[in-house]
């Protein structure tokens, strides 16, 4: 089902963003995030990466053509935003959850050739509700995208245990193959196997993970960039921009819980 845009409806383009909820949560593991909580409200934007949008508790709306006249929003559980789509998503009730996959990852192959909805909403619901814990729930999750946790090679959970130990530190691929006793054309092949990118991606996301865990824990936005390895406070913020669709002060003036 579909309307056309109203006047209205244009004009919460240009809403101002709010803080995060208080019970928003963010959920960090590898190279992904999960939010779950009420709908975000953004304007109209694009994001760098891929990201799964699902209603947890009923139908959403998004429009792929904002700003123009004859657009229409269409209603569903479930979509699949590819990176660099334009769109303006809304929810007036109800908590939602956004999975964010990086735009060169297996995860966004594998999500593109098909998913469960119904049993992904039924999977994160149990977590929103408290009925799974994190672990339990980022297991079949992680599963779900096609990865075996338990299958990493224990020199590659060691090089991951490394650059979550110092983001700032941003070491190369032939320094963590090095380190793993490993030629960097098989580490190379092993990390892809276990993260679904490359160690550069994969730092990114690193980097990013930590600088949001040091925001959600009451560090200023600046101090937690620079620890993080961003150049500064504004080369964070634009990478957070482009990467999820919203400043990093939102973190800031809002309540969140921030999990790995």
């Amino acid at each position: 089902m579909a309307r056309s845009m109203t006047g209205a409806a244009r004009a919460r383009f240009q809403e101002a963003a709010a803080p995060l909820p208080d019970d928003a949560r963010l959920y960090a593991w590898g190279a992904r995030v999960l939010y779950v909580g009420p709908a975000l409200n953004l304007t109209a934007h694009r994001n760098a990466v891929a990201v799964l949008a699902l209603g947890l508790d009923g139908p959403f709306e998004t429009a792929m053509a904002p700003g123009d006249p004859a657009s229409a929003w269409t209603h569903q559980r479930a979509l699949l935003i590819q990176p660099d789509a334009l769109h303006h998503l809304r929810a007036d009730a109800g908590r939602m959850a956004f999975l964010y996959v990086d735009p060169l990852s297996r995860d966004l192959v594998q999500l593109s050739a098909g998913f469960d909805a119904a049993a992904l909403i039924a999977l994160i619901r149990s977590l929103a509700d408290g009925a799974r814990d994190w672990p339990d729930v980022r297991r079949e999750l992680t599963m779900r995208l096609g990865v075996d946790d338990a299958a990493v090679d224990p020199r590659i959970r060691a090089a991951l245990d490394t650059l979550h130990a110092d983001p700032a530190a941003r070491l190369s691929l032939h320094a963590l193959a090095d380190d793993a006793g490993l030629s960097a054309s098989r580490f190379r092949r092993l990390f892809r196997a276990a993260t679904g990118v490359t160690v550069r991606r994969y730092r990114v996301w690193v980097a990013m993970g930590a600088a949001t865990r040091a925001i959600a824990a009451g560090e200023s936005l600046t101090a937690a960039a620079l620890d993080a390895g961003f150049s500064s406070s504004a080369h964070f913020s634009a990478a957070f921009r482009e990467m999820f669709g919203l400043e990093p002060s939102r973190l800031a003036r809002g309540r969140l819980t921030l999990q790995r």
